[in-house]
């Protein structure tokens, strides 16, 4: 009575400070109704008995002291202790479980008594983000090392506001029970249950037990790859200056994870976002939920900005999640900078491992050595930041040494958390500008940091960032190759081994697009793009953004992707205070006109959406040569222009009746298409629904002349063979020739990745040969060709044929 009374006005005291944060968002939801429900905490005191009160209190939970009734057994309070701490004098022995949850089971097995719900019940003192930049506070917080009293009570006295109190779905004893077991082992089982369950959301909140770099670096030293390579490495020089350079190496690459420098950096990044965005829209978080518990977590998000990084650390930190291990460029291991970053998680990788077997050997071993102790992991499986807005294609050398680091040892499942992010303005536009520009890429350095300072003070709108659909490693390889775990994989990778990694890079690409979320800019640059000179009346532009919005939200009904609702009128006032967009008046009412010098940004943000429009807008090219198209016309041209458009967009190649059905109605809910049984009629031409439809077709319209320009060439050749550097190089002069003659944006034409995307396609689906960077022509080509030509207007069909048909015969001249 004594001890109840006492905790009753400690919490009482502690209400007046302590505020805790609740996870999940609701936690009464967790709890089913008239079955009782024991908490259970992993280690005991009056400070977590009292966060937890405050918390259940919060939600009209049953509150830690209340009494608890389960059959015939009366206990004083429904909270039990998992570990109590040992006596401060008498260091006795702790009990492998609490008293009250042996009575509970032992009453369950003895009366029947029905369910009880065991719910277990994490409180983190100083693991919810600090606001304050103080020293003291910072050492006084949550890690693996379970406070003493003396401790506890500056924890509390420090953190109270900013503490995490996380709820688990209750464990079934029932269930637990239907092993047929005695009480006593069935006790010890549970314990073991929970004792795994709170290791694991410690894990999941705080990150794997920690240990000192030091040590962390004496095993990658120790690993027996890295001794092989110091010893070859020493064959042509001393034994002790190559083990110098390995412990360099690793010294070089490793990370420095620090919590109390993680809790400066949210103080700073609250700070950074607060002034650069006017908020961070998430979706998804729940996809993570599902698969954070007992296994690796590998977060693979696109590559947009230099900010991709912070924000989803950030983002994990708040959200409860341990921090990942961050794989970023040596460029980044700026003066200052880059000591911040490694505390923050950073471990720092060179572009090249070629030519430095030793240096190859160090940072897999380390690789393996984060794998096998559980540390979630985060890389960019593109490389580098698209400049273009589109998702570049994957490169398999970060995943590949993950899959492998798995499968030396396959303990802990991995998991690849796909990431999608959406900006509305980029801090690195105006770099990016310059080299959609043709300048030279920029290297990061500090001064250029200290540079884009100037650049916080301007307004970066929204940010986007969506959670797609986790890829579990061991389904993909059984899947490939189902006797994977009987097979030891040593340093020699096995032949199955690289189409797994390529489907891998493959499926993350695809997941990432899967989950989009579409900002309100990209609709605005997509609609403002879609007219011949980047401008538009008012009214045309606003009728225009309804009718790309309405169809985004009707094509992907039912999926990740997210499409905002939008007032058009506010999202203009928008672009223009993003300095995107500018209105000019003349006599017959207000034009809105992309500024000088933003074509580019807003190309890119056109690109962030344009795997979404594909569909819709082939079915739209198919009307540009004809007002009437019948059905079975439109599923050949689809069948034809998709697979081949799709390879540069990382969209699913599967193109059923359904999906197409879902295309063509919202193209008629929104009155640019009529149907008339098996035919489908596009309106009038001059009317404001046939300029919008000749608009849609533009979203698409780039990509269709970069590949027929690519495809003319070939056809030139008359089935004979062609180098694909010499193939590239005459792409990109015809491309320039386009480009000065008749306006068009080479950019747009020619890409290096897209054409190599393309050309790939044309090979997987037989239209072209491949063997030893020699291209020869296929007659199904010729075919292709000469079907899938409708879809592009004659004027640009006709400029595309005429530029390389004088190539061909400046070719012919000289040879």
């Amino acid at each position: 009575m004594l001890h109840k009374l006492r905790q009753k006005l400690f919490t009482r005291v502690l209400e007046l400070w302590v505020k805790p944060d609740v996870l999940p968002a609701n936690p009464d939801q967790l709890i089913a109704k008239n079955v009782p429900v024991v908490y259970v905490l992993e280690v005991g005191g009056v400070a977590d008995r009292a966060a937890l009160d405050i918390a259940a209190k919060r939600f009209a939970l049953k509150t830690p002291g209340a009494e608890l009734i389960y059959g015939s057994l009366k206990q004083g309070s429904c909270v039990e202790i998992l570990r109590p701490r040992r006596s401060m004098i008498f260091h006795r022995r702790p009990r492998v479980v609490s008293g009250g949850l042996s009575r509970i089971v032992q009453t369950s097995v003895d009366t029947d008594a029905g369910e009880v719900q065991i719910m277990p019940v994490a409180v983190y003192w100083g693991r919810a983000p600090d606001k304050e930049l103080s020293l003291w506070k910072l050492w006084f917080s949550e890690n693996w090392q379970f406070a003493g009293r003396i401790r506890k009570f500056f924890i509390t006295l420090l953190h109270g506001r900013h503490t995490l109190v996380s709820f688990s779905e209750p464990l079934s004893l029932e269930t637990l029970k239907s092993s047929g077991q005695s009480a006593p082992i069935l006790t010890r089982k549970l314990a073991r249950v929970l004792r795994v369950h709170f290791r694991q959301r410690r894990i999941a909140s705080l990150g794997p037990d920690q240990s000192h770099r030091r040590m962390l670096v004496d095993h990658v030293l120790a690993d027996p790859s890295v001794r092989t390579a110091v010893k070859l490495d020493a064959d042509s020089g001393s034994l002790p200056k190559s083990q110098r350079k390995a412990h360099r190496y690793a010294n070089e690459i490793a990370a420095d994870l620090s919590y109390p420098a993680v809790r400066i950096l949210y103080r700073l990044l609250t700070r950074l976002w607060n002034e650069l965005y006017d908020g961070v829209e998430l979706e998804g978080i729940h996809r993570l939920k599902r698969v954070s518990d007992g296994r690796e977590l590998v977060y693979v998000p696109c590559h947009r900005s230099h900010v991709d990084y912070l924000l989803l650390s950030y983002i994990l930190y708040v959200q409860g999640y341990s921090l990942p291990h961050i794989a970023a460029g040596i460029n980044l291991n700026l003066p200052v900078v880059g000591s911040l970053l490694r505390r923050g998680g950073a471990f720092f990788l060179r572009r090249s491992f070629s030519g430095k077997p030793l240096y190859a050997a160090v940072f897999n071993a380390y690789l393996k050595e984060l794998v096998q102790r559980g540390h979630a992991l985060e890389y960019f499986v593109e490389g580098g930041r698209s400049r273009t807005g589109r998702l570049l294609p994957p490169k398999g050398g970060m995943l590949a040494m993950t899959v492998h680091a798995y499968l030396t040892n396959p303990q802990t499942p991995v998991v690849f958390i796909p990431v999608y992010f959406g900006y509305e303005r980029l801090l690195e536009g105006r770099a990016f500008t310059s080299e959609l520009a043709g300048g030279k890429k920029q290297r990061e350095s500090i001064f250029g940091l200290l540079k884009s300072i100037k650049t916080l003070r301007e307004d970066y709108g929204k940010v986007y960032v969506s959670i797609g659909n986790p890829i579990e490693l061991d389904a993909l390889l059984d899947t490939h190759h189902p006797g994977w775990r009987t097979e030891p994989v040593a340093d020699q990778r096995p032949d199955w081994f690289k189409p797994v990694v390529d489907n891998l890079g493959n499926s993350i690409m695809c997941h990432i697009n899967q989950a989009a979320s579409v900002t309100p800019m990209s609709i605005l640059a997509t609609a403002l793009l879609s007219t011949p000179r980047g401008c538009i009346s008012q009214s045309e532009l606003i009728r225009q953004l309804e009718i790309f919005q309405k169809l985004l939200a009707q094509t992907h009904a039912g999926t990740l992707v997210v499409v905002p609702h939008i007032d058009a009128e506010k999202l203009i006032s928008h672009g223009q205070h993003l300095r995107f967009i500018e209105p000019v008046e003349d006599e017959l009412g207000v034009i809105i006109q992309i500024r000088a010098g933003q074509t580019a940004p807003l190309t890119y943000f056109k690109n962030n959406i344009l795997h979404l429009l594909t569909l819709p807008a082939l079915v739209a090219a198919s009307f540009s040569n004809q007002r009437v198209q019948h059905r079975d016309d439109i599923d050949h041209l689809l069948a034809l222009s998709y697979p081949i458009v799709q390879s540069e967009l990382f969209v699913p190649t599967d193109l059923d009746a359904d999906t197409i059905d879902q295309s063509l109605q919202s193209l008629r809910n929104a009155g640019l298409l009529k149907c008339d049984g098996e035919h489908w009629i596009r309106a009038q031409a001059g009317s404001s629904e046939a300029v919008s439809l000749l608009r849609l077709a533009q979203v698409v319209s780039p990509a269709l002349e970069r590949d027929y320009l690519c495809a003319c060439i070939l056809i030139k050749l008359n089935q004979q063979s062609i180098r694909s550097d010499e193939l590239a190089a005459q792409c990109k002069r015809c491309a320039d020739r386009l480009a000065r003659i008749y306006g068009r944006d080479s950019n747009e034409l020619f890409d290096k990745h897209l054409h190599n995307s393309f050309i790939d396609s044309l090979h997987n689906n037989g239209y072209i040969e491949c063997s030893e960077n020699v291209i020869t022509v296929k007659p199904a080509l010729l075919n292709m060709e000469s079907e899938a030509r409708v879809l592009i207007p004659d004027s640009s069909r006709h400029a595309i044929i005429a530029t390389t048909t004088s190539m061909a015969s400046i070719d012919v001249n000289h040879s």
